[in-house]
């Protein structure tokens, strides 16, 4: 019945922390779109790189998965950030 499913299946709401209003989920929302507009914006193998960081990926894994060398991940995700970080400034131009 509707009712066994609406108690098997928590309120949207109830998802989310207590402290996080809509208008807040809306701003945040707003600002992953805004980063993800920036990551398109980015040279393939940037976006790459700093999609797999964002998926956690170690620098080991990360270099292994792109064919690069471990140690010069730190250095390119730091331009990358630099990067987006320009491009969030100007809000995506």
């Amino acid at each position: 019945s509707l009712q066994r499913k609406s108690k098997k299946e928590p309120a949207t709401a109830e998802l989310l922390p207590d402290d996080l209003t809509t208008h807040s989920y809306a701003f945040q929302n707003e600002e992953l779109e805004l980063l993800y507009a920036a990551i398109r914006q980015l040279k393939e193998v940037d976006r790459a790189l700093i999609l797999l960081y964002l998926d956690e990926k170690s620098h080991a894994e990360i270099a292994e998965i792109l064919g690069t060398n471990p140690n010069n991940i730190g250095v390119r995700l730091l331009r990358i950030k630099e990067r987006l970080k320009k491009l969030l400034d100007g809000k995506i131009n």
